[in-house]
């Protein structure tokens, strides 16, 4: 697969467990206003339920906050994002969007590194088991889900980080922090595009 410019080997999935729907064409639904968020899930079975449930729904425009749809996302499944090592939900599994969109193919692809964590923060920490929520743009400014990826630390994750997770600027104009981030072709070698786009390259 040609990805960059560069030819990336793409994997078969690797996650415990996926699933995958196609994105809506105009019918997303709505998030609806809560007043207080979702109950947080008791098990993983219940956090990947409400995976299952946040698919399809409008996220609302983001702003100019660019962490505003991983929050939402986060929101739908009962989770509130932590900022320092330990992973969101429990300590146990970190909630992470990926954005994707279809090349001229129709094909599935990331189209940004998605962030990490920030720079004297402990990275390795949030991946040992992430929730990849896979987020699509839509008219508007508008977003919504359109799958989902559970991918488990192992010793072919761990070679993939290794060689992706970097470091950059991370924040507007001026700013002087920095973040850790994955290059998008991770994806591509740990095996999300490959649920989506049905294997093919």
């Amino acid at each position: 697969m040609l990805l960059a410019g560069r030819l990336v080997h793409l994997a078969p999935p690797r996650a415990a467990r996926t699933w995958r729907r196609r994105a809506c064409r105009g019918r997303c639904r709505r998030r609806r206003r809560r007043r207080r968020p979702p109950t947080s899930p008791d098990s993983l079975d219940d956090l990947l339920a409400a995976a299952d449930r946040a698919l399809g729904v409008r996220l609302g425009a983001r702003g100019r906050d660019k962490g505003a749809w991983g929050a939402r996302a986060a929101h739908l499944l009962g989770v509130v994002e932590r900022g320092a090592d330990e992973p969101d939900w429990r300590g146990d599994v970190e909630i992470k969007t990926v954005p994707v969109a279809r090349d001229r193919r129709g094909r599935w692809r990331v189209t940004e590194d998605p962030a990490v964590a920030m720079r004297d923060a402990a990275p390795l920490a949030k991946l040992q088991r992430v929730l990849w929520l896979v987020r699509t743009p839509l008219p508007g400014g508008d977003a919504t889900l359109v799958s989902w990826y559970l991918l488990g630390w192992d010793a072919e994750v761990a070679r993939l980080v290794g060689r992706y997770l970097h470091t950059r600027p991370k924040g507007g104009a001026g700013s002087t922090a920095r973040g850790w981030y994955l290059h998008r072709r991770f994806f591509a070698e740990a095996g999300l595009l490959a649920t989506l786009n049905g294997g093919t390259a």
